[in-house]
């Protein structure tokens, strides 16, 4: 269960920058949001609106940057570099990324702490709240910190007790200790490891993924894998195409490299049946086909799913109805969480100030700006948001002239 992140001197955003997912008492009772066993109340879903160009892209970044940093970064080679781009107009040179996730697996929230740049992790942190009757208290299960004058990084991580497996593996400048700890099999790394697994994404460094072959040919894969989930595909796109019945998947060819795979949709006519040939189908069938790979997933196992223009080739009601089935507890009984960015305002009918994040670039510094619409003062609970943000009364709206 995710409870925020910030980002600074990442992509576009040269400041702290934050998205929460907790929320206070204030927040309405509703399915909407939910108790972590912590003890913390968090939102289901948060969206991030603004104008194009004003770095919602950026923003959801983060969560897959930190992915890759937690799972996969020991996979890289030694000497490849870090995958991001820090803020680039700017004077000031050689400054560090700073990014940090707060997130709770089984009752302990951690918090998560890197500082780098595109050759070096300078800094590596990990801390776990404990909870009492009395107060909360937090504690460093590791600590990582390079040092120019040992010429390599002080550690102490008695807490989480790594160094006796990894005493002949040197830790790398540019992976994290628990993706370390993952390859040589390390309990507590395994833990974290499992749980960011479960964040799945549209996004990737170069931005949003609108490679649709591509992604469409790893979603048919998974569903051929996984026949219940590409049943419930299925049912999920026929309420949409209302005489679109089932896909038939077929790999023809498979070797090293690449997989070859047929797809073709299978519609009802009255009593007729008739086969179409995938490429025809529209736009619309096609991402969210795409899309129901990651959702799906989360739904079913928890997790969390951050999806870039969510509307994109989308109907706006299909955009709604993909939000309410993060919201209802029949769809989602783990507390799934969904982070996603929108053109499609008419969502904001349905959204609670707690819920929408928005985005905006200031155009002295070319320096991107996110604040969540409880934060602004005078705004109401009974508000009409989507009047009021289309009259440009909230801000991060395009300035067209």
């Amino acid at each position: 269960m995710l409870h925020s992140f910030t980002c600074q001197n990442f992509y576009s955003f040269s400041h702290p920058s934050t998205i929460k997912f907790n929320v206070n008492d204030k927040a309405p009772e509703s399915d909407k949001y939910f108790t972590s066993p912590f003890g913390v109340r968090l939102s289901k879903a948060q969206t991030v609106i603004g104008p194009n160009a004003s770095g919602k892209t950026n923003l959801l970044r983060v969560l897959p940057f930190v992915k890759w940093m937690i799972v996969d970064s020991f996979k890289a080679d030694p000497d490849t570099s870090i995958p991001f781009k820090p803020y680039i107009f700017t004077s000031k040179k050689n400054q560090t990324t700073s990014l940090e996730v707060e997130f709770e697996i089984d009752k302990s929230v951690y918090i998560y702490e890197l500082e780098f740049d595109s050759q070096k992790i300078y800094q590596e942190k990990l801390s776990i709240k404990n909870k009492t009757k009395q107060k909360v208290t937090t504690k460093y299960l590791f600590t990582r910190e390079y040092s120019d004058k040992l010429g390599g990084y002080a550690i102490l991580d008695k807490k989480f007790n790594l160094l006796k497996k990894s005493i002949e593996t040197e830790p790398r400048t540019n992976s994290s200790l628990i993706s370390l700890g993952y390859h040589l099999n390390h309990d507590y790394s395994k833990k974290i490891v499992e749980y960011w697994q479960k964040v799945h994404s549209n996004v990737i460094e170069t931005g949003w993924s609108a490679n649709m072959a591509e992604n469409i040919g790893r979603a048919s894969v998974f569903y051929l894998k996984n026949k219940e989930v590409k049943t419930s595909v299925e049912k999920i796109l026929s309420k949409f195409d209302l005489d679109l019945i089932e896909f038939d998947i077929k790999i023809i060819k498979e070797d090293n490299s690449k997989l070859n795979i047929d797809i073709a949709g299978q519609h009802q006519i009255g009593k007729q049946k008739y086969e179409l040939p995938f490429h025809y189908e529209s736009s619309g069938t096609k991402r969210l086909y795409s899309l129901l790979y990651s959702i799906l997933q989360v739904l079913d196992n928890g997790g969390i799913a951050i999806i870039d223009e969510i509307d994109a080739s989308l109907h706006p009601d299909i955009v709604i109805a993909l939000y309410e089935m993060f919201i209802s507890p029949r769809s989602n009984p783990h507390n799934a969480q969904l982070l996603f960015s929108t053109h499609s305002l008419q969502i904001l009918g349905l959204l609670d100030k707690y819920e929408i994040n928005l985005v905006e670039k200031d155009q002295k510094r070319s320096t991107s700006e996110v604040w969540r619409l409880d934060e602004m003062e005078g705004v109401r609970s009974d508000d009409n948001y989507y009047t009021k943000y289309m009259a440009g009364t909230y801000g991060a709206v395009p300035d067209i002239k």
